[in-house]
């Protein structure tokens, strides 16, 4: 290992450097991407994993000494693990140099925290952990399954690890969504910017249409924007942040973002350890979301 700040770390990664490049490139066209979104995705995240408010974040995380976001990406979720305890150590780990560098600065007034440049899917440190998040990430890595045998190898016994993954949506959704990310293998990451940007013009379009409550099956949408979204066509708009953030947050995802169902997240992933409790597993419309507690 090598180190090459007071708090950033290195080691040897197996990155895959299309997908790299594609984030690299947001990373700098958005650089206040986690802070402007923090209190959108930080909600999200309480929700998911059953914590409910920062209240109940701190509960749990009361015992919790060592702490690692294995995929911190800008290390929004670090700063809030920290908020919640300061006296755990905290690693925020990541491939992306570029990332890090404004993770780096995401957790300045931390003490407690550190970040390392450093591939989850071997994830080589001696140091094991109370608790692991790997938030929106694992999907991303060559085989989701391996990666988190990888990671929970490191968790400490009576630990917990959270993940989650993108949820397959129906048929027609997955097929748009397959036959875009495919072209955008071929695109510059500028020109999958451009094309992001129309896309969120279009669902900007659709939100402005002010059509609400739409029910769909046994479900009801705040609005068509959001029928369309989950159901017919990659087209994200959050009125509540800026336009540049929405159109970000698109590109992220026709970067490539692979998608598995409840049954494949069971049998691919999960079936790759033992030992453990389920402590929760909740499917919303976007992703599916696992903690899990290791038992011995």
């Amino acid at each position: 290992m090598k180190s090459r700040s007071k708090n950033i770390f290195v080691y040897k990664t197996n990155s895959k450097p299309l997908t790299f490049n594609f984030f690299n490139y947001k990373w700098r066209r958005v650089p206040t991407w986690a802070r402007a979104t923090e209190p959108v995705y930080r909600k999200w995240y309480l929700d998911r994993y059953g914590y409910k408010n920062m209240d109940g974040l701190r509960k749990f995380l009361v015992d919790k000494k060592f702490i690692c976001e294995a995929g911190c990406g800008l290390a929004r979720d670090s700063k809030m693990f920290a908020e919640a305890n300061p006296h755990a150590q905290i690693l925020a780990a990541d491939q992306s140099r570029q990332a890090l560098l404004q993770a780096k600065k995401t957790l300045a007034p931390y003490a407690n925290c550190k970040t390392m440049i450093v591939d989850i899917t071997r994830f080589p440190v001696k140091q094991t952990f109370d608790f692991i998040s790997c938030d929106q990430v694992i999907h991303h890595t060559p085989n989701p399954g391996d990666t988190l045998r990888h990671l929970y190898a490191k968790l400490n016994v009576g630990g917990v690890l959270n993940f989650s993954v993108c949820k397959k949506k129906n048929k027609y959704r997955e097929l748009v969504d397959d036959l875009i990310m495919e072209r955008a293998k071929t695109m510059r990451p500028s020109v999958l910017w451009e094309f992001a940007r129309k896309v969120t013009e279009f669902a900007k379009a659709l939100y402005d249409l002010r059509i609400s409550n739409v029910a769909f099956g046994k479900k009801r949408y705040e609005n068509l924007q959001r029928f369309v979204h989950n159901h017919v066509f990659r087209a994200w708009y959050n009125p509540d942040i800026h336009f540049e953030l929405s159109l970000s947050s698109n590109y992220d995802w026709f970067c490539g973002n692979p998608r598995l169902s409840a049954q494949e997240v069971r049998k691919n992933m999960l079936g790759k350890i033992s030992h453990f409790n389920v402590l929760r597993f909740i499917e919303d419309d976007a992703v599916i979301s696992v903690s899990l507690k290791k038992l011995k």
